[in-house]
């Protein structure tokens, strides 16, 4: 650099003005990129800040939501144990000569049908098919009716028992058809023919 540049500099009444503006460009070509990365960092801290309120929120939210959860599982489990599907055809029908037989009836027919199956759709009736609340609205589910037939004889104290522990079981049933005729003529037992439909919900394959 000149000397006699630097000398003029030093003896001129500007000196100090001229460092200072130097100076301050100084910081500012040093400023400025930092605040380009803080503005980022800030905007990546308030992004992160919502979604910390959002998970803290799902937090708060998540122990009503899985009692919610575990209550629906709970009527589901209740409601999947009062249906008879394809699973539960043998232990059903068990079940159902057990029944029969500490009623103290005799069985003469135990016909357990292959079930009919329709699309089940939102507020649909499982007995009438005509009868839906509403537009028909579709869900993932086939509607599953079984019809079960049975025929016993016995006494009408034990008709009027076994009648009662079918009611018992709490099942999905609906009593299609009943029928009752003196076995005998003069005697005091009775044939008794019941058609009970069964109910149960599949899912839909594929």
């Amino acid at each position: 650099m000149n000397d006699d540049l630097i000398r003029k500099f030093c003896e001129s009444r500007y000196r100090w003005p001229i460092v200072a503006i130097v100076t301050t460009l100084l910081m500012l070509a040093t400023v400025y990129p930092l605040a380009d990365e803080y503005l980022e960092e800030r905007a990546k801290h308030s992004d992160l800040s919502a979604q910390l309120k959002d998970a803290k929120t799902t937090a708060a939210a998540l122990p009503a939501e899985e009692k919610a959860v575990a209550e629906l599982a709970e009527k589901l489990a209740l409601m999947e144990e009062r249906s008879v599907d394809e699973s539960s055809v043998p232990a059903f029908r068990s079940r159902l000569v057990e029944m029969v037989r500490e009623s103290g009836c005799q069985i003469r027919r135990l016909d357990v049908g292959t079930p009919n199956q329709r699309p089940w759709t939102k507020g649909a009736h499982a007995i009438d098919e005509t009868l839906v609340a509403g537009a028909p609205q579709p869900t993932p589910f086939t509607l599953e009716r079984r019809a079960v037939l049975l025929a016993v004889d016995g006494p009408m104290t034990a008709i009027h028992g076994l009648l009662e522990r079918i009611e018992d079981e709490r099942q999905l049933a609906h009593p299609h058809r009943l029928q009752l005729a003196s076995a005998s003529r003069g005697g005091d037992t009775v044939t008794m023919e019941l058609e009970l439909w069964y109910f149960a919900l599949a899912g839909r394959n594929g």
